[in-house]
């Protein structure tokens, strides 16, 4: 019997600002992280993406960045803010969705660089790519989603086992 195919939306965060005085995991998003994440809800809308379980870094801006995605996509879904997700390695991040995703169907998950664009590179390894489709770029910018679909059951989720469906970066306009 084979699995069903599952659906993980790996989501690196809106741009945040600078240091300054404060720690690293409490930098806010932008007014322009703001705008874009909003825009990156309205594709979430009109991709249809609707994650049953949210897995969210503990960081502000990553937690500000899935606030304003639900604020204009109308999204609902179980949110878990997870302090292992914050600037975790994509070994850390697999067993995050390892132990929290089952039984969901769909998944986002929302974090950092190097972290969330490791894993999109580890998932999709060796899978061949549709020379027409989507593809990732050699940076993976602020607020950009790329959506996988996944074969085997998250606990089992490794490379290889993702293929990709679509990567979008939002900008509001300026």
């Amino acid at each position: 019997m084979t699995s069903a195919i599952r659906q993980l939306i790996l989501v690196r965060h809106a741009k945040a600002a600078d240091p300054g005085t404060g720690t690293d995991h409490d930098r806010p998003l932008t007014d322009r992280g703001h705008a874009d994440a909003k825009v990156l809800g309205e594709w979430f809308k009109e991709q249809r993406l609707r994650p049953d379980l949210v897995l969210c870094s503990t960081a502000v801006r990553t937690r500000e960045t899935w606030a304003d995605i639900v604020a204009s996509s109308g999204l609902g879904a179980l949110v878990a803010n997870d302090q292992r997700i914050y600037n975790a390695s994509v070994e850390r991040l697999l067993g995050v969705i390892e132990d929290e995703g089952p039984p969901s169907h769909s998944i986002a998950l929302v974090g950092h660089a190097p972290g969330i664009p490791g894993l999109a590179a580890t998932l999709t390894e060796g899978v061949e790519a549709d020379p027409e489709g989507p593809s990732f770029e050699d940076d993976w910018p602020t607020c950009t989603a790329a959506v996988l679909e996944i074969s085997v059951p998250w606990k089992k989720l490794g490379p290889g086992t993702g293929r990709l469906v679509s990567v979008h970066t939002a900008r509001a306009s300026e």
